[in-house]
């Protein structure tokens, strides 16, 4: 049996954890919206139309914000229509995923949604077909009391309170060849200033969040350079930076960029996110210092996932569209990628999983049906539930394996969290080997004495496993006696692909 060691310190503190680290994203696209959240005819149906089961489960899974409404679609979307009496909304050809948009759900709507559940909204503006005047309108009439043209209209429409969206991403994926719009890095600097100036002159508390690569995929030519052009233009009017990455272990489902990794490669999934957010990182903090800035620039994983077969082709191409067939794989896959954040939270402040209803989503609707969870829903909420407080830095000798296009690679990644004001400590630890078991030594004698509280293991002997309407709990985590420590420390035997938490307490 392959082993390995583990050692976390309370002193060895990353940083504290932003509470949108466990933020989604829905866009108007596919039946994320449409079929999706939104389904008026649906037994479930709120008085706005939005499926109440899909909101419980949206509570359950423990989503702490959500970027909307895109994507490829906000490059081409007016944020006009889709305000005003639902009637008089205009249907448009949607360039993105070309399809008809209704506009039956807008931004109205959408914040009244999210204040409901006390999740916060992060709302992206136009700087692909859209222009810098419109970006700053749409500030008016969304955070503006009253007294403006645009900020009457919205109470006009029914919305009297201001819905004061702190956060703002300007634009998406503007370096992307498919993106409606695309610019060069130095055009799109430009014009980010330029929205950027607008938009906090029309309301100086908000946060932005600028454009960067929006994948490291070897195709990706402008990767780390454009990064460095873009913040070295906006850097004084910027608070985040945004990037993108989905992992895909399928060598028949091809995006924009060919890719040939497999099944074998996932163990260099978490390296190779490693990579990137180190790269994006030290560009960063290479503009910091050439431009001699006391201000940081954080980041924004706003748009993060996992490819399956139903995934969404871009580029303005039409398509069927169902819901993500995720198996317990995939949420092994998701754990690692959480594990991977909570590691770097002195620099990832946001990260927004994609997309969270039906395509790619970690809940699946039944059209007149019923809503499920999917395999890869129940890390993203153990990890919001139990991921608190400080995340510390792991000191680690993990197993390794050959991969088929990667060289070795760690089979394991791990993390913790503390919250000093409960004394509780959470330990994740995902193992992707296919074939072997690990067992772990996981030394905590830094924390004194710590009562074991129990262990969460999410695991199917199948590995290709998961949930469907007609067998949602075939993949669901199992509660499990966890032994106490001696001397500070445990030995335990974690299952080959599963996703795993771990707790304990100081309060005895």
């Amino acid at each position: 049996m392959n082993k390995a060691q583990v050692i976390f310190d309370k002193d060895f503190v990353i940083g504290e954890v932003d509470r949108r680290l466990y933020g989604s994203f829905i866009e108007h696209m596919g039946r994320c919206m449409y079929g999706g959240i939104y389904e008026p005819k649906h037994e479930s149906a709120d008085e706005q139309g939005f499926r109440n089961d899909v909101k419980e489960l949206i509570k359950e899974l423990g989503v702490t914000a959500i970027r909307y409404p895109g994507g490829n679609f906000v490059s081409g979307y007016d944020w006009k229509d889709g305000i005003g009496p639902k009637e008089k909304r205009p249907a448009r050809k949607e360039m993105a995923w070309n399809v008809i948009e209704t506009n039956e759900v807008g931004t109205n709507e959408f914040a009244k949604l999210l204040k409901d559940m006390d999740v916060e909204l992060i709302m992206a503006v136009n700087l692909g077909t859209g222009t810098i005047k419109e970006a700053g309108e749409f500030i008016d009439y969304c955070n503006t009391d009253q007294g403006t043209y645009w900020s009457d209209l919205r109470r006009e429409h029914g919305s009297i309170e201001p819905h004061k969206i702190k956060c703002w991403c300007l634009g998406n994926e503007m370096d992307g060849e498919w993106q409606i719009g695309m610019l060069t890095a130095q055009e799109y600097a430009r014009k980010a200033k330029e929205a950027s100036k607008i938009m906090k002159w029309m309301d100086p508390s908000i946060e932005l969040i600028v454009c960067g690569t929006c994948t490291n995929e070897e195709g990706h030519k402008c990767f780390g350079e454009w990064d460095r052009v873009v913040l070295e233009e906006t850097y004084d009017y910027v608070d985040y930076i945004s990037l993108h990455r989905y992992y895909n272990y399928d060598p028949s489902k091809q995006l924009f960029y060919k890719m040939h990794d497999d099944i074998m490669d996932i163990p260099y999934f978490f390296k190779d996110l490693q990579n990137y957010l180190d790269t994006i990182k030290n560009v960063a903090d290479f503009v910091k210092g050439k431009l001699r800035k006391d201000k940081e620039i954080f980041i924004s994983f706003d748009e993060w996932g996992v490819i399956t077969n139903t995934s969404a082709i871009p580029g303005g191409t039409a398509q069927e569209y169902g819901y993500a067939n995720f198996r317990l794989l995939d949420a092994v896959i998701y754990g690692g990628i959480l594990c991977t954040f909570l590691n770097n939270v002195d620099k990832v402040k946001i990260a927004c999983q994609s997309l969270l209803v039906n395509e790619g989503g970690m809940i699946s609707t039944d059209p007149n049906g019923k809503a499920i969870r999917q395999a890869t829903f129940y890390p993203f909420m153990h990890a919001a539930k139990y991921g608190k407080g400080v995340a510390l830095r792991p000191v680690a000798k993990l197993p390794k394996k050959p991969t088929n296009h990667h060289g070795e690679q760690a089979t394991m990644t791990v993390s913790a969290t503390f919250e000093e004001e409960t004394g509780n400590l959470n330990v994740f630890i995902m193992n992707c080997d296919l074939q072997q078991d690990v067992e772990v030594r996981l030394d905590l004698r830094s924390f004194g004495k710590l009562k074991s509280l129990g262990w969460i293991e999410l695991y199917h002997e199948d590995y290709f496993a998961g949930n469907t309407f007609d067998k949602e709990y075939n993949v669901v985590p199992k509660e499990k006696e966890l032994a106490p420590l001696k001397d500070g420390t445990l030995t335990i035997v974690i299952k080959r692909h599963s996703w795993n938490v771990l707790r304990f307490t100081q309060n005895q």
